[in-house]
Formats: C-alpha cells, structure tokens, sequence
C-alpha cells in the first residue's frame, strides 16, 4: 500500500513538473496539430507568429492567437457551473472528479472568454481612439517617470560630486603671452595657483649645474619641463603646509615661501627648508608659444 501511494502523492506535487525551458510534459497530448510542448527559448520567450486571420476578425488585442484554438471543444474538461455566487474564474470545476475545494482555477471558462472578452474587432475609428488613448497613457506614465528620476534619482547622484563651477576649470586653456625674464604669471586651474615662470639664461645654467646629490626631492629640470625649456609650470602651493610661495625670492632665486622659510630653485625644486617635496607640476602642454592647456591630456 505505501509503495502504491508514494507515488501517486508524488504526481500531485509541483516537483513533477518539469521546467517550461526544457520540456512541458502537461503539453504532450497536443490540441491543435501546431500545438506542441515547449522546448526551446524561443518557445518559451519569443514571440508567437502573428495571425492575420485573427487580427481582421478580432482586432490587434488578437494578432498572436491561434486560430485553430477556437475550434477545439473543451466542454469535457471544464465545464462553468451554475452556482450564482463568486467570480467567474472562480466558478469552474472539472468534470474528472476532482473536488472543488482542491481545484486551483487559473483559467477562465472557455464560454465566458468567448463571450466577454473575445469580442468581435470594433470599427476602426473606436480602434483608432482606444490606440491614441493607449500611447497618451503611456506617454503621460514615461513622462511621470522621466519627472521621478530627474527629481528624486538625480539629486542622489549628484550628492558628493563636484559642483559645476569646479567641472568648467577641470581643462583649460589660458593666454599667457610674451613674458619677460623673471616674469611669473599666475592662472587658476581647479581652485588653484599655478605659476607660469619664464626663466633667464642664467637660471637656466645654474639649473644645469646643479648636481642631483644636492637636492632633497632629486629631479632633474629636463624631466619636469621637457617642451619650451625655459618656461616653468609649477602649482604655486608649498608642499610644506600649503603656503603661496613668492617668485624671484629666496637664496636660490627662484620661489620662496613665507610661512616656514623653504626655498625652492628656478625650477621648483626643494632646496632648504622644511618643504619635502618639489613644487607639484600640473598636466599640461603648450598650444602655441603664447597659450597653455592646463588639464587631462
């Protein structure tokens, strides 16, 4: 007796069924000769093929039905009962004995499907207004939610991210002339100084002089300025405690910086002081010889 009932109480659970991807075992007794178990992707995920037959018969709303369907007699498996209380889905019950109480009612009956919702096609101007009432329902929900991420998603992106200001100097290009010897000009790139030093011939040589062992922060001037040899491009901040440094000050007559007393040379390079490192130099390159591009290259 009980290896009769295992069994049976195994085919009444959901664990007989088969994934609908692989193989549909309830679909094998086919209705129609298309009818067939899914057994694919795409069966189970594409698009049926469109019915002509049924787009001019019933409408839009019945272009990926089958025709073929609506011949099949389904009065010996489901029938609806008389019962004038509850839904009409919820008054059906099979003809195989099963219990109403035990029986799980997905589907509507066959008869109340054909005569409440497979109504025949409408003229086209009621179809044409039940379309444009569609797309401005849609329309008007796009648009609710287009309002909903512009209002109430963006504003969470945006937190932490610079501010719009800060964004417009990210690159730039500024104008810096002809300039003298000895003469600094300042440009604001991302909030700070930057000094543009043209140097004279004799800066020049001593900074070739200048042996590497006598450095704190060893850098020779070729590698921090390769193009337009004599100009020099520093962000004018000390890498000591973040002072303004001074131009053509100091005992090596390049930068000095007030606050704690480091001199840095012509080409912004730690000599004495407190200072750890050299002046920073910014990404940068000449766009002609009176404009420079201070940014990412």
């Amino acid at each position: 007796m009980l290896r009769r009932s295992l069994p049976r109480a195994f085919q009444s659970t959901a664990l007989v069924r088969v994934s609908l991807v692989f193989k549909q075992l309830e679909g094998s007794n086919p209705l129609t000769v298309k009818d067939k178990p899914v057994g694919s992707w795409s069966d189970e995920f594409l698009k049926p093929p469109v019915s002509k037959e049924m787009t001019e018969k019933y409408g839009r709303y019945a272009k990926y039905s089958d025709p073929a369907l609506c011949s099949v007699d389904t009065s010996s498996e489901v029938v609806l009962n008389t019962y004038p209380q509850g839904s009409q889905e919820g008054r059906i019950e099979a003809t195989a004995g099963v219990a109403l109480k035990d029986y799980d009612a997905s589907m509507w009956d066959e008869d109340f499907f054909r005569k409440y919702i497979l109504k025949p096609k409408l003229p086209d101007e009621l179809e044409d207004r039940a379309r444009v009432m569609d797309y401005a329902l849609n329309s008007a929900l796009l648009g609710f939610v287009i309002l909903m991420v512009r209002y109430a998603v963006l504003p969470l992106w945006y937190v932490g991210q610079p501010a719009m200001s800060m964004v417009g100097q990210m690159n730039i290009e500024a104008e810096v002339g002809e300039l003298e010897d000895r003469e600094c000009k300042t440009v604001v790139w991302r909030g700070k100084p930057v000094f543009v030093y043209r140097r004279s011939e004799r800066q020049m040589n001593d900074l070739l002089s200048t042996p590497l062992s006598a450095l704190k922060h060893p850098e020779t001037d070729e590698a921090r300025f390769p193009d337009h040899r004599d100009m020099a491009v520093v962000i004018a901040i000390c890498t000591h405690l973040g002072c303004i440094p001074i131009p053509n000050e100091g005992l090596f007559g390049g930068f000095f910086c007030p606050c704690h007393g480091s001199h840095y040379d012509a080409s912004g390079r730690i000599r004495q002081g407190p200072a750890p490192l050299n002046l920073e130099v910014p990404p940068y390159r000449w766009v002609d010889d009176k404009t420079i591009y201070l940014g990412k290259l």
